[in-house]
């Protein structure tokens, strides 16, 4: 857990593709997960067919934005699995940066690992975002976005990488998703995979 970049935590994930001989896959990366999804995409373009950045910061921003990018509600990130805090402060926490309006924010209150949350964090500091952020040269990508997603900068991909990227947005959704719409986020990656599988590989 200690010093890893995106390219090791790719390098994980590639390791149980190989072993398990799936040959080309979609890979679906939720919030930071999209970083090693596009990372491994770059890494090993033999094992991805497609890849889906649910409720995903980019890792840039829009041309002439001065925001810096994955700085949005960074205390909350940080204080919601800080299990030190009071339970009502990490609720307080969850709720800004996690999930929609009239959604109870407790059902994440478990399940934070702070060595997780640690090496993730050194792995994107660490690692330079033009190693990842186009997940390579070829593969389409589904940038599934959440209407009230108050940690991501959304209509970045397109913005940088056109018709590669198909953009579609999961109503009545945070950036937790998938604890808020299961369905709707399975069906929009459902569909994808459909489409993805359907052209031939390289195309």
């Amino acid at each position: 857990m200690h010093a890893l970049s995106l390219h090791d935590f790719a390098a994980d994930v590639a390791a149980v593709l190989d072993h398990a001989n799936t040959g080309p896959v979609v890979v679906v990366g939720h919030a930071w997960g999209s970083q090693p999804a596009r990372m491994l995409a770059a890494d090993r373009p033999d094992l991805v067919r497609g890849v889906v950045m649910a409720a995903a910061s980019a890792g840039k921003l829009p041309p002439g934005s001065t925001e810096k990018p994955y700085s949005r509600l960074r205390d909350a990130i940080d204080g919601a699995g800080d299990m030190t805090l009071p339970e009502a402060q990490r609720v307080d926490c969850l709720r800004r940066a996690f999930f929609a309006p009239g959604h109870d924010p407790r059902v994440w209150l478990d399940g934070w690992s702070a060595a997780a949350h640690e090496a993730q964090s050194h792995a994107r500091i660490n690692t330079p975002v033009d190693d990842y952020f186009s997940a390579g040269t070829q593969v389409p990508i589904l940038d599934l976005q959440a209407e009230h997603d108050a940690v991501v900068v959304p209509h970045v991909m397109k913005a940088y990488l056109g018709e590669r990227v198909t953009v579609q947005v999961i109503r009545d959704a945070g950036h937790a998703m998938a604890p808020e719409q299961p369905r709707a986020m399975a069906d929009a990656i459902a569909a994808f995979v459909r489409g993805v599988t359907a052209a031939p590989v390289g195309a």
